[in-house]
């Protein structure tokens, strides 16, 4: 498959002119929106508006009621009071056709596309076009097509989206959104966290999208990434403990402003906690070692190390192989060639199963599709890994030590949940994520393998990661670090290896404190 691109972009004064909007005219208003739950207060009295052709800005904590005013705008959830309105006429959306049918559609965080069917098929589910009670499916590859071609996007939909790469994957979400609001001819389109996953490519290509259509539809912005919700907004809205607590322009505001609104205190000078990273000295003997590791003709051969309580960085460009790299360690891809030893031993034709006997833990970069049964409870998720300790013919789980690892994890990492019974697709990103590295910590699992690990999180609940991964650290857990977010590697690492073309460019770079690289040098690798 081709890389997503856009259609040529305009000069730097049409794009100027262009991002000049008409913002008299509301679109789409919410007004005295409140929802609770049993005893929680979700949203309180939210009144908002978006103007025709802005960019609004929507930001609060995991937990300040983002998605539940998304599930309500777009007619998942019914709220308890309030009104929605469209064009200034009042509206009621019992499900989500309802809201496509004036407009309003949703590019869910979680990417929401069936692989196995083709792009044009994502493209009609549930709007199929039949003649005599069969599939037209000339018409629909046709028609899809030439809609996406008219976005400006270059997609085969023709082709299955397992072969899409998740930057087009991400493009066909948007187009689907575009897709189903056709009735409408000013569509609003919420993107919830539409960058989470994507590399600095994929975000510009996302980037010029949204303003390209600015004169085709309305957006509604959705993201942690407080400095990308300054880039491409118009307005911003901050919602905290379920109420609207600031609404400001994009021009003024600063991403530490938007931070006091948020958890009403500014991002730590410390961010990434570097005066807290062990230094070489401290290091301990090595723990992990790969060597000339090579799976199919895509990766390696690859050799490096990792010592007790050092965080070994790992970035790269989408493609670079870092993705799937991180699988092989975990056990998930076969390797071709090559070694994996932990801790000095040799783990023979390496598996799940083998990894995780031999202590070496996993964290996805998709947590709820593959880190979390979303559907099981807190306990269920954190005792997962126990399973491997079962023995005998007739294996029991110890249920006493099952609920202490629960309540230990949930103290230590203060998990924000009603109890160990509690499912996990009721909580918040953050602390699901909590819950998938409790898994191995109670565990005590010595080496974590982590692949984008504060993906899709907001900026209270990433402090408290990378405080647990310093922790983790001072305990002698090894790291191997893999992200997209060049700050979050550079001021986590002890060193970094940059990957490109399923190799290590060179040399890893020493990113031990007082001698970090810094993201040009590592971009002049990456590509």
């Amino acid at each position: 498959m081709s890389n997503t691109e856009t259609v040529p972009s305009e000069t730097e004064e049409q794009m100027n002119d262009a991002l000049t909007v008409d913002t008299t005219t509301p679109s789409f208003r919410v007004e005295g929106i409140s929802k609770s739950f049993r005893h929680v207060q979700a949203l309180s009295n939210v009144s908002l508006e978006i103007n025709r052709g802005e960019v609004v800005g929507l930001v609060g904590e995991n937990g300040a009621g983002k998605s539940t005013l998304l599930n309500i705008v777009t007619g998942v959830l019914q709220p308890d009071g309030g009104t929605l309105y469209v064009d200034g006429d009042p509206v009621e959306f019992t499900n989500p056709r309802d809201a496509a049918d004036y407009g309003v559609s949703l590019v869910h965080q979680e990417q929401d596309v069936i692989t196995n069917f083709r792009g044009y098929e994502n493209l009609y589910l549930g709007r199929e076009i039949e003649r005599g009670g069969v599939l037209d499916r000339n018409q629909m590859r046709e028609e899809a097509q030439a809609f996406v071609e008219d976005l400006g996007l270059k997609l085969d939909v023709d082709e299955f989206v397992s072969n899409y790469s998740f930057n087009e994957r991400q493009m066909l979400e948007i187009a689907k959104a575009f897709h189903v609001s056709q009735k409408s001819d000013n569509p609003v389109i919420l993107l919830d966290e539409p960058t989470a996953g994507l590399e600095e490519a994929g975000r510009e290509i996302l980037f010029d999208l949204v303003n390209d259509l600015r004169d085709r539809a309305t957006f509604v912005f959705v993201s942690h990434e407080l400095d990308e919700v300054l880039d491409i907004s118009d307005r911003i809205y901050v919602l905290k403990d379920g109420e609207l607590v600031d609404e400001t322009t994009a021009s003024a505001a600063t991403q530490d402003s938007l931070q006091q609104s948020m958890v009403g205190r500014e991002t730590a000078d410390e961010y990434y906690r570097v005066s807290e990273q062990r230094t070489e000295e401290a290091l301990g003997t090595e723990m992990f070692r790969v060597d000339d590791l090579t799976v199919g003709e895509e990766i390696g051969p690859l050799s490096f190390s990792v010592r007790k309580g050092e965080i070994f960085g790992i970035v790269g460009v989408e493609g670079s192989g870092k993705e799937r790299l991180g699988r092989a360690l975990a056990g998930d891809l076969g390797m071709t060639d090559g070694t994996i030893s932990v801790d000095g031993t040799p783990v023979t034709e390496p598996s799940v199963s083998k990894m995780v006997d031999s202590g070496v833990g996993y964290i996805p970069k998709d947590r709820k599709s593959e880190g979390l049964l979303l559907y099981q409870p807190v306990r269920i998720n954190v005792s997962l890994a126990m399973i491997r300790n079962m023995n005998g013919k007739f294996p029991l789980l110890n249920l006493d030590a099952e609920d202490k690892a629960t309540e230990r994890v949930i103290e230590e990492l203060n998990v924000k949940t009603p109890g160990p019974e509690a499912l996990v697709h009721g909580l918040s990103g953050g602390n699901q994520q909590k819950v998938v590295i409790g898994r191995w910590l109670a565990q005590e699992t010595p080496i974590l393998v982590m692949d984008n690990v504060t993906r899709g999180i907001d900026v209270g609940a990433k402090e408290e990661v990378y405080r647990l991964c310093r922790e983790l650290t001072d305990s002698g857990v090894s790291i191997v670090f893999i992200g997209d977010e060049l700050p979050e590697v550079i001021g986590m690492s002890n060193r970094i290896a940059v990957m490109n073309s399923g190799q290590f460019v060179d040399e890893p770079f020493d990113a031990s404190a007082g001698n970090k690289p810094t993201e040009e040098k590592l971009i002049q690798e990456m590509i």
